[in-house]
């Protein structure tokens, strides 16, 4: 029948649909790692200026791009504790320059904790980015499988107690139009609407 049809078709497009979003959602929690790699841009500066800045005070003692360094250092501060450990390197390298060595030794300590803060604070943006890449993707999955169990529950339901009673309905009134006389609506049904409907038709073709 075309009208069970279209309720078949219907569901299908529906399940189709959700199932659809539900990919969709997946992948783009998927792309959350390239986002977060691109919010890291900016402790893998400040971990570049670091390095150069220990080059510069231990092999090159090269005091200008030391400077420059700190400089853009200064100006990339992203995560909380980098202000103190920038002010401290700032305020003791002079003297490191000038063949301090305990001041050498305290600035490229201060450098490394300054290169610690930033590797400190892209490891925990990853592992948040991956706990909520799960968590979204879990979000995403739940409701579609209750969609998928509520549709083909209320399916196999509607195709016992409507589709098929429907479905029988017309085969008996198309075999009585044929010349088959004996063929009757079965006196049982889930639906009790349904089984008067067959009840009726009975008594119609019983008294014909």
């Amino acid at each position: 029948m075309n009208f069970a049809k279209s309720i078949y078709y219907s569901f299908i497009i529906i399940l189709f649909c959700s199932t659809i979003i539900t990919i969709a959602g997946i992948r783009g929690f998927q792309r959350l790692e390239p986002f977060v790699n691109t919010l890291n841009s900016s402790n893998t500066e400040t971990l570049y200026y670091a390095e150069q800045m220990i080059t510069s005070i231990s092999v090159k003692k090269d005091l200008k791009t030391f400077e420059q360094n700190l400089a853009n250092a200064k100006n990339n501060i992203t995560e909380p504790d980098e202000k103190e450990a920038i002010e401290k390197i700032a305020d003791n390298y002079l003297p490191a320059f000038s063949g301090n060595k305990k001041i050498e030794e305290e600035t490229i300590e201060k450098i490394t904790d300054l290169s610690r803060i930033n590797r400190i604070a892209m490891e925990q943006a990853g592992l948040r980015a991956k706990k909520m890449q799960t968590v979204g993707i879990w979000i995403i999955i739940f409701p579609s499988i209750f969609i998928w169990i509520i549709g083909l529950t209320l399916l196999i339901r509607l195709k016992k107690t409507f589709i098929k009673p429907i479905q029988e309905l017309n085969d008996v009134i198309s075999d009585y139009n044929s010349g088959n006389f004996m063929r009757r609506c079965p006196s049982y049904t889930l639906s009790k609407d349904i089984q008067k409907l067959y009840d009726g038709i009975n008594r119609i073709l019983d008294e014909k």
